[in-house]
């Protein structure tokens, strides 16, 4: 599950994360819920503004920066890796 805290510090973040608007350059195809319950695995993500609540703190970057660089889709049947998975843990 998905629970994702945007912090403006880089050094609390978990993952630094690029947002593009280009989706040939995504790793990962996310589309966003409104409820907590929603949120499933990667690409699935649920925007929390409690810190202790999230699975994974981002901080959003530059692409050269990014260790991970995603694409909101708008439907959840659109979401998932489009690259080899990156990350050597879930969000």
């Amino acid at each position: 599950m998905a629970v994702i805290f945007q912090t403006y510090s880089v050094a609390e973040a978990h993952l630094k994360v690029h947002v593009t608007k280009n989706s040939g350059l995504a790793d990962l195809f996310v589309y966003s819920v409104s409820s907590v319950g929603r949120a499933t695995g990667d690409s699935i993500w649920y925007m929390t503004e409690s810190r202790a609540r999230a699975t994974s703190r981002i901080y959003l970057s530059a692409l050269a920066e990014a260790a991970l660089v995603v694409f909101f889709v708008d439907a959840p049947a659109k979401a998932g890796w489009r690259k080899a998975r990156k990350l050597s843990r879930a969000l």
